[in-house]
C-alpha cells in the first residue's frame, strides 16, 4: 500500500508542478527509456483515480507512440494497463525528476536513497 499511495503523489505532484507540455515530455522520456528485461513481468494497471485524468491521457499516447500493446484497454475509460516494470520505471523517472528539482517530498527522498542504496 505504502508503494501505491507513493506513486499516487509522485504522478499528481509532477503535474501540479510542471506544465503539461512538460508533463507530457517527461511521461515520454520515461517510457522511451525503459528497456524490458527478459522473463514474466505480471499486467498491473493505473487508475484515473490515481494519477489523473491527464495521466492517464498522456501516458496513453506515450505508451501508443513506443508500440507498447495496450489495445486491451484502449477503449476502456479510467485506467491504463502495463506490465509492472514499466509501470515503476516510469514512476521512478518521475520522482527522479521532482528530487533534482527541489520538488520531492521527505518520503519520496527517503524512498529514493533506499534504492539508489539497494535496500
Amino acid at each position: 500500500m505504502h508503494n501505491e499511495l507513493l506513486e499516487t503523489q509522485v504522478w499528481r505532484l509532477v503535474q501540479q508542478s510542471s506544465d503539461a507540455k512538460t508533463f507530457e515530455g517527461l511521461v515520454q522520456l520515461a517510457v522511451d527509456s525503459f528497456i524490458r528485461s527478459p522473463g514474466l513481468d505480471p499486467l498491473v494497471r493505473l487508475h484515473e483515480s490515481d494519477i489523473g485524468l491527464s495521466g492517464i491521457r498522456v501516458l496513453r499516447d506515450a505508451l501508443c507512440r513506443r508500440d507498447f500493446h495496450i489495445k486491451l484497454t484502449a477503449d476502456v475509460p479510467g485506467h491504463v494497463a502495463l506490465r509492472r516494470r514499466l509501470k515503476d520505471h516510469i514512476r521512478f523517472e518521475l520522482q527522479r525528476y521532482l528530487i533534482e528539482h527541489g520538488k520531492a517530498n521527505d518520503e519520496m527522498q527517503a524512498d529514493q536513497l533506499d534504492r539508489d542504496l539497494g535496500l
